[in-house]
């Protein structure tokens, strides 16, 4: 029960860090147009990076393996 306990808040953080990100590169890029291709991008990045470590951290601790 732990685990998903410990899983469920990290699925919190996760979608609390990507909102953050969203509302600041939403807001750079409202100010610094030409930012766009650039804001993206890192966004994507840091996005899959953190869903590639919350896979494998889930992966770890599953009991079903795929």
């Amino acid at each position: 029960m732990d685990i998903a306990i410990e899983a469920l808040r990290q699925v919190e953080r996760n979608f609390i860090y990507n909102g953050i990100l969203a509302i600041l590169f939403g807001v750079l890029i409202f100010i610094y147009p030409d930012l766009l291709a650039i804001l993206v991008g890192i966004f994507f990045v840091i996005l899959g990076v953190f869903s590639l470590v919350f896979a494998v951290k889930i992966g770890k601790y599953s009991k079903i393996k795929l």
